[in-house]
């Protein structure tokens, strides 16, 4: 997309001017490792979250998908899971266990409706503009996606480097060359600044926290 002549005449004004902008946005990192064959798995996630900081992170595992043209990439597989949980440095999120939880017998409500919930909450638009249109059974055999708002983190948490841990419990031990997908939301804050011929942007040393509203 190209700024039209009204709003490049601007841009060129704030370059000659040598002025500094402070510009916020949401900053998308995806992770995948190997599951080995077990029934509890924990994962430290290898992206970066200094000075970002996580509000959103959203798992799904796949089985036996990868370089496979047999298999559809866009169906995951719930792999018998009975708990899962983040913890960011200390905190968990839920705080709570997802008591019960057993897809193969139809109990899944509980993270069938925070998967249900997260447009809803992310663009903060009402329900019947934002609902996925999934159904249960839809989730339970093609998109058993998990996710975890981890929005409300405290002060001590907002300015520390954060390292992010997944914890999985399953029912039976993980098949064979099944791997998990971790996407990662984090609000990131960069400073522009002109030197009167051009722009360029450097990451803050002190993260922000900056609201952003849907278009």
């Amino acid at each position: 997309m190209l700024p039209n002549d009204r709003e490049k005449h601007e841009l060129y004004k704030t370059i000659e001017s040598k002025s500094r902008r402070s510009v916020g946005y949401r900053m998308i990192q995806c992770d995948s490792i190997p599951v080995p064959q077990t029934r509890n798995f924990t994962w430290r996630l290898s992206v970066k979250s200094a000075p970002d900081k996580p509000r959103w992170i959203i798992v799904a595992f796949q089985r036996d998908k990868s370089g496979n043209q047999e298999h559809n990439p866009p169906i995951f597989d719930h792999c018998n899971l009975t708990n899962m949980f983040v913890m960011l440095n200390s905190r968990r999120y839920p705080e709570i266990d997802y008591d019960n939880t057993n897809l193969t017998q139809q109990k899944f409500s509980r993270v069938y409706g925070d998967a249900a919930a997260f447009r809803t909450k992310f663009y903060h638009l009402e329900d019947l503009i934002s609902n996925p249109n999934i159904t249960p059974a839809d989730y339970k055999e093609l998109f058993p996606i998990f996710v975890f708002d981890v929005t409300k983190q405290s002060e001590k948490l907002k300015n520390s480097v954060t390292d992010i841990q997944i914890k999985a419990q399953f029912s039976e031990n993980v098949a064979e060359n099944t791997e998990p997908f971790a996407v990662v939301i984090s609000d990131k804050s960069l400073i522009f600044h002109s030197d009167g011929n051009k722009m360029r942007a450097d990451a803050k040393k002190r993260f922000t926290m900056v609201t952003i509203k849907p278009l």
